[in-house]
């Protein structure tokens, strides 16, 4: 059981690191799939599921970039909230 949870930890750490290759791996297991008649799906079909997989993914990925909450020490915010964003020359 801790063996299947450690490969488990690992699969999910390599998809937050690489998740634009794990769009493109399911993308094209999805593609041999529908070329080779593996399974009968539709176009809307075909579009959801590379829908889905790049939400999820995105997800994913902003989780790791976008804090959810702002940084403090003793109630004192450690980035001032009209601080220039990075790259972006908006406040």
């Amino acid at each position: 059981m801790k063996q299947i949870a450690r490969t488990f930890n690992q699969l999910v750490k390599w998809i937050r690191e690489e998740a634009p290759a794990t769009q493109a791996l399911i993308q094209a297991l999805v593609a041999l799939g529908v070329t080779f008649q593996w399974w009968h799906w539709t176009d809307a079909q075909t579009g959801a599921v590379v829908g889905i997989t790049a939400v999820i993914l995105g997800m994913f990925v902003r989780s790791q970039v976008t804090p959810l909450i702002r940084p403090r020490d003793n109630g004192r915010e450690l980035v001032a909230a009209d601080a220039l964003v990075a790259g972006t020359g908006h406040r």
